[in-house]
């Protein structure tokens, strides 16, 4: 046998029982015991850091965002589905907040066979015609259009009492002692008590509000929030002599997909703004653009508004006429 085949023959041999040792050296023990996989990793996989810190890692720094979902009908779907994975959150990581929401929530709301029918299925090319994304009509964490069940089923009577630490800011019957305070009356009622909620656990803080909204009891948030809610609103505010109102109704067309072409929108967990003092609004936008008060959804909204931006804004929505209170929450 000439010497060069032979040199390959062994060559061979040597790579194939170096491939062979190599596959005995890497594969573990465990490999293919049950199943195409290592048994091992199971518990080794289940022992590393979830990807998922799951709701309970939210609690602390977005209490308020976390009792509307927990009240809502996505209490069943954990806050990364839509944040995505947030290892090490917030200290090494931001979490992502959805701006297609169209594309988002059809992946589990739009309608196609197969799907169960506890799910919510809607028709994208029909349900919510004109609107440019969900949420322009729904919360997200807490969707469904209308005020939590906790609230509808609040007391009628509220005691003199409860509402005597309210009345000296918003006065007795909603409508606030001073214009840079506002109003009550005619608020939509799941706002209320979202805001206030947020001042109890402070995540909102405000020196005025956060120590006297400590001192309500949690079962009276809602009766609060009612009782507002039921009142009568003011008629609207002229707007002051020179204002641009024309510049004013031309930017309120972006405002329009959640607070309403009328200030009233149509999900009670966000603000109506018709009747409104111009003054809380101007104050309440200045703090959003300059980063004071932050929101998701406001914050970025405020950024590009100049001075006067923001005057011609609240000067519209306070001219605007506030409406009758929420139907069939009247107070009998």
């Amino acid at each position: 046998m000439p010497k060069h085949t032979a040199r390959l023959i062994l060559l061979l041999v040597a790579f194939a029982a170096t491939a062979i040792a190599a596959k005995s050296f890497f594969t573990a023990d465990s490999f293919y015991r049950t199943g195409h996989y290592r048994m091992n990793s199971v518990p080794e996989i289940a022992a590393m850091t979830p990807a998922f810190q799951t709701p309970r890692a939210c609690q602390s720094c977005h209490a308020p965002r976390l009792a509307e979902w927990t009240g809502g009908y996505h209490k069943t779907v954990i806050c990364e589905v839509c944040h995505g994975a947030l290892p090490g959150h917030p200290q090494n990581l931001r979490a992502t907040i959805p701006t297609d929401t169209l594309r988002l929530c059809t992946q589990c709301h739009e309608k196609m066979p197969g799907r169960p029918a506890t799910i919510r299925q809607v028709d994208p090319d029909q349900h919510g015609a004109g609107a440019t994304q969900c949420i322009a009509c729904h919360n997200p964490h807490d969707p469904k259009i209308g005020a939590p069940e906790a609230l509808r089923a609040a007391a009628h009577a509220v005691p003199a009492e409860l509402t005597a630490t309210c009345a000296a800011c918003h006065g007795a019957r909603g409508q606030a002692t001073a214009d840079n305070w506002p109003n009550l009356a005619g608020q939509n009622a799941a706002y209320i008590a979202r805001s206030l909620g947020s001042f109890k656990t402070g995540a909102r803080n405000e020196p005025t509000m956060a120590p006297m909204a400590q001192t309500v009891a949690d079962e009276d948030v809602p009766r609060l929030a009612r009782y507002f809610s039921s009142l009568p609103c003011r008629g609207p505010v002229s707007p002051p002599h020179g204002a641009d109102t024309a510049n004013g109704k031309r930017l309120a067309v972006v405002c329009a997909s959640c607070h309403g072409a009328n200030g009233r929108p149509v999900n009670d967990s966000w603000p109506a703004l018709a009747g409104q003092n111009p003054t809380y609004l101007k104050a309440a936008l200045t703090a959003f653009r300059d980063g004071t008060r932050n929101d998701p959804f406001m914050s970025p909204m405020a950024k590009g508004l100049s001075d006067s931006d923001i005057g011609d804004l609240a000067n519209h929505f306070a001219a605007l006429p506030c409406g009758a209170t929420n139907p069939g929450w009247a107070a009998k």
